[in-house]
């Protein structure tokens, strides 16, 4: 008698390439596009800094400015005299550094854009001046800003 026989049908092999070559075809093209993953890493960066701006306002009671464009932001917040800063004081002259001494601003890689362009401010109490809830998009990407709390929610 002889052994068994170990190996691959032919009925297998043609199974197992077709599905390798499903496989390519659907998932392929998303590894050579890299707009989709520069949206979403632009979309997590400008999260990021929403996020910031607003703890910077309550951890220093300045109110700070997210001014943001089609293909960049920038943070900056008032000038504290004496430890405070005056409400009132309509200017932010003072760009907002990040714990590395940069300043706290951004420029979205090529083809990348958000929407809408629009400048707002974050206060003390961690809530922003907007009219109402606002939905940044990035891409395919969104990010809720809630008016109220200063919430930061996404991207999605």
């Amino acid at each position: 008698m002889r052994g068994a026989q170990r190996g691959l049908t032919i009925v297998e092999l043609i199974l197992v390439i077709v599905i390798i070559g499903v496989l390519g075809a659907l998932a392929g093209p998303r590894f050579f596009n890299n707009q989709t993953f520069a949206e979403r890493a632009y979309a997590e960066e400008l999260a990021s800094a929403l996020r910031y701006a607003q703890k910077i306002a309550v951890g220093s009671g300045c109110r700070v400015q997210v001014s943001l464009g089609a293909s960049t932001y920038a943070l900056a917040q008032q000038t504290a005299q004496a430890g405070h800063c005056n409400p009132g004081d309509a200017t932010f002259p003072v760009s907002v550094s990040l714990p590395t001494g940069q300043a706290a601003s951004g420029v979205a890689p090529s083809g990348v854009t958000a929407s809408p362009a629009t400048t707002f401010v974050f206060d003390a109490t961690g809530g922003t001046n907007l009219a109402g809830d606002t939905v940044i998009s990035v891409g395919t990407h969104s990010l809720d800003l809630r008016a109220g709390s200063g919430l930061v929610r996404g991207p999605q």
